[in-house]
C-alpha cells in the first residue's frame, strides 16, 4: 500500500468492514504499523499511524518468536537461537548428569529450540554448524 492517508483510510475501512463481519475486535494496543525506508518524515508517518489508530511503529521486533526482518545477515538475525541454547546448557552444566540423561537433556531441549526458526527459514550452514558444535561440546 502506498503510504498516504487515503491508503490508510481505505485499510481502516476494510478493517471496521472485517470487524463488522466476523465479530472480531482488532486491538489496537498490540497492533504496530511498518514502514519502508522510502516513506518521507514523521509527518507523513504520524498522519498514517492516526489514521490507522495505531500508536507503535515495528522496529526490531519479532513475530511469533521470529525476527519480522532477516536482513543482509542471517547469522546477526539467529544470533537469539545461539543465545538461548548456550544459556540453556550453561544451566545443565552446573547438574551432574550422566551420558544418557545428557543426551536425553539435549535432544529434548536443545535441538528442539530451532526447530520452529529452521521451518520458517533457511538458515545458513554455518550458523548451523555453530549450534550443532556448542552442543556437541556439552
Amino acid at each position: 500500500m502506498k503510504a498516504n492517508e487515503a491508503s490508510a483510510a481505505c485499510l481502516q475501512s476494510i478493517l471496521d468492514l472485517y470487524e463488522g463481519c466476523s465479530g472480531q475486535k482488532i486491538n489496537k494496543e498490540k497492533s504496530a504499523v511498518l514502514f519502508s525506508k522510502n516513506t518521507r518524515g514523521g509527518g507523513q508517518r504520524e498522519a498514517i499511524k492516526q489514521a490507522l489508530q495505531v500508536h507503535s511503529e515495528m522496529i526490531n521486533e519479532k513475530y511469533l518468536g521470529l525476527p519480522v526482518f532477516v536482513g543482509r545477515s542471517k547469522k546477526e538475525a539467529f544470533q537469539y537461537l545461539k543465545d538461548k541454547i548456550w544459556q540453556r546448557i550453561q544451566g545443565w552444566k552446573e547438574k551432574l548428569l550422566s551420558k544418557a540423561r545428557k543426551e536425553v537433556l539435549i535432544k529434548a531441549v536443545a535441538q528442539a529450540i530451532p526447530t520452529y526458526a529452521m521451518a520458517c527459514f533457511d538458515l545458513t550452514k554455518g550458523l548451523c554448524d555453530e549450534i550443532s558444535t556448542m552442543i556437541s561440546r556439552y
